[in-house]
């Protein structure tokens, strides 16, 4: 699951539907994505961070465990 992206959804209080109509996919594709069962695309990412107002790194960039 992207942790991250499940949080900036949430704090925007957008559903998984709202989210997928604003980057042209299908709910159940982007719940996939979201959960991390597929990847989004470059273009996807990108609208994604327009809509959440942050960059790439912010919703995908996965920090190293120690």
């Amino acid at each position: 699951m992207n942790h991250k992206l499940y949080v900036a959804r949430r704090e925007k209080r957008l559903k998984q539907k709202d989210v997928a109509q604003k980057i042209g996919i299908h709910p159940v594709t982007y719940q996939h994505k979201e959960s991390g069962k597929t990847e989004f695309t470059m273009g996807e990412a990108k609208l994604l961070c327009k809509i959440f107002g942050c960059t790439l790194d912010d919703l995908f960039w996965e920090e190293a465990k120690e």
